[in-house]
């Protein structure tokens, strides 16, 4: 058990590494008189908080992220991934899923994924992550206590393929009882007509719980399907 702990553990410390090691596996970094001097590159981040109350990145940090993303060491990749969590939070690039008036609490992963290739099989698609801890109502058929639903959104895609033929997983560990384990996304007819939307229900037991989301997502539109594989992200969150 302690071995198993130890690989998801593990887990999530790569995802943590992927955006580092995504911008330092490429070539050797630009000449010196390319880079940008280090008032042009300076975060915009001078203290406060970095998140708001529903863990949503404050513009401060949404400016950074902008700032990071023109650093000419990034790849196109990491760079594209930079702004479109920042169009996102901000509200200028691909919107959301609107939330029913009777919203429960949930949390959003640390930040969305992307991936390219995925709509119509050439533009890149902006993925969102939640976690709803239980008890709660929604999704249906709710949420019981000591449980956590979690809930996958690849935004501006068709629906959703009945069956997914790459797995998108999260990864879990109750950091109070140390129960961890490993919890499959389906299609469960949430929004029918797009944005395909996977979720599943894991019981994690009550406690602080942090979470590896990592996988691809099967859409359909006008007939044709694409499998939209995602970068990891990561959540951490409170089950009553």
């Amino acid at each position: 058990m302690f071995v198993r702990h130890r690989l998801v553990f593990s887990a999530i410390a790569a995802a943590l590494s992927v955006l580092a090691g995504a911008a330092t596996a490429a070539a050797a970094p630009p000449p010196l008189g390319q880079l940008p001097s280090p008032a042009a590159i300076s975060s915009p981040l001078t203290g406060g908080p970095l998140v708001d109350p529903l863990g949503r990145p404050t513009p401060q940090v949404i400016e950074a992220m902008r700032v990071a993303s023109r650093a000419p060491a990034l790849s196109d990749r990491v760079s594209g991934m930079l702004e479109a969590a920042a169009g996102f939070f901000e509200g200028s690039g691909t919107p959301g899923v609107p939330l029913p008036d009777n919203a429960p609490r949930f949390a959003q992963f640390g930040w969305p994924s992307v991936a390219d290739n995925c709509i119509g099989g050439s533009l890149r698609s902006v993925g969102t992550a939640i976690a709803v801890p239980g008890p709660a109502d929604l999704p249906l058929p709710g949420v019981p206590a000591g449980h956590t639903a979690f809930v996958f959104t690849a935004l501006g895609t068709g629906t959703a393929t009945a069956t997914q033929p790459e797995p998108m997983e999260v990864t879990w560990v109750n950091l109070a009882s140390f129960r961890s384990g490993t919890t499959r996304l389906t299609y469960n007819s949430i929004n029918p007509d797009g944005p395909a939307t996977l979720n599943g229900l894991a019981d994690t037991g009550s406690g602080p719980v942090v979470a590896l989301l990592q996988g691809a997502v099967t859409t359909t539109s006008d007939q044709s399907q694409f499998t939209c594989r995602f970068l990891p992200t990561v959540g951490f969150f409170t089950v009553r």
